[in-house]
């Protein structure tokens, strides 16, 4: 492992501590020793007597337009009603993750099979099984992209939700009816090599159904790891079919308009941990949300 990883891991560790959430005054991750056997560790984010007015909020109406890209209105609206969910990360996910609750209440029935590629915390998979959903999470839960390693305890948080502890695809059958596939800053880190296959083999999943996939992209429009970025997004976009012509609209709308939401120096700075700032200089980093129906 390179210094530069274990740096990584370090800080993303740090971002879970239960007492360094705490002096940030942000939500604890996970439910605490003393809580009910069976109950789900979203709640701890978004309580039950405000799950619901969120579930009416978004039921059917919050349309997708095949390439989107998060922006600080949707941001607020999130703050405002999911404040935990909102407040829940130090990174470009307290965005993502309530954009995708909104996502999959307004274009997926509740009741319907879901599964999420990459889950990490499995926040929004919890919150989406809380409200009728059937959700399995594919993830190997060993720390890729910074992620976490807690297998054995997210499984005891999330007893309603099934894991299988593999990469995406897995080898085990997961069956060819879901009704939507979904993943929350992971394909950026899947190997360009790789990356077309994995999209690919999602959305085969929804297709039965006549279901979708919807994703939430991490893109650095601007600084280190920018030509990368653009090329995993576009092998993105051409394996669920949709329009790279829309894509660098949207890219270029993103760039000029006020509305859109960026990583914030503050966020940055606290991932840099020890790093020299001239090893870990400012990137200029968005999320495109796509929306591919089968």
């Amino acid at each position: 492992m390179s210094a530069a990883t274990a740096r990584g891991r370090l800080r993303a560790a740090a971002a879970r501590s239960p007492l360094l959430r705490k002096v940030a005054g942000k939500a604890a991750l996970y439910a605490p020793a003393s809580a009910t056997p069976g109950a789900n560790a979203s709640a701890w984010t978004v309580a039950d007597n405000s799950l619901w007015p969120v579930a009416e909020r978004y039921a059917g109406s919050f349309p997708l337009p095949e390439v989107s890209y998060g922006t600080v209105r949707d941001f607020a609206d999130s703050v405002d009603h999911m404040r935990g969910l909102a407040g829940a990360s130090f990174d470009m996910k307290d965005l993502q993750r309530c954009w995708m609750v909104k996502a999959i209440l307004g274009n997926v029935e509740r009741g319907g099979r879901i599964l999420e590629i990459g889950a990490g915390e499995p926040l929004v998979a919890g919150m989406l099984s809380r409200l009728g959903y059937e959700v399995t999470v594919v993830d190997d839960y060993e720390g890729g992209g910074n992620g976490p390693r807690e297998f054995t305890r997210f499984e005891a948080a999330y007893p309603d939700l099934r894991f299988v502890r593999e990469l995406f695809p897995p080898s085990v059958p997961l069956g060819d009816e879901f009704d939507a596939v979904f993943s929350i800053s992971v394909l950026e880190h899947v190997p360009v090599e790789h990356l077309g296959g994995v999209v690919e083999a999602g959305h085969a999943l929804v297709r039965k159904r006549s279901g979708c996939s919807i994703h939430a992209v991490d893109h650095v429009l601007a600084g280190w790891g920018a030509e990368e970025h653009r090329e995993k997004l576009d092998r993105i976009v051409d394996a669920l079919a949709l329009s790279q012509d829309e894509l660098v609209a949207k890219i270029e709308q993103m760039e000029r308009d006020p509305e859109t939401y960026f990583v914030s120096a503050e966020a940055h700075n606290r991932w840099r941990g020890d790093l020299s700032y001239d090893r870990y200089t400012m990137r200029r980093i968005g999320s495109v949300n796509l929306f591919a129906p089968a």
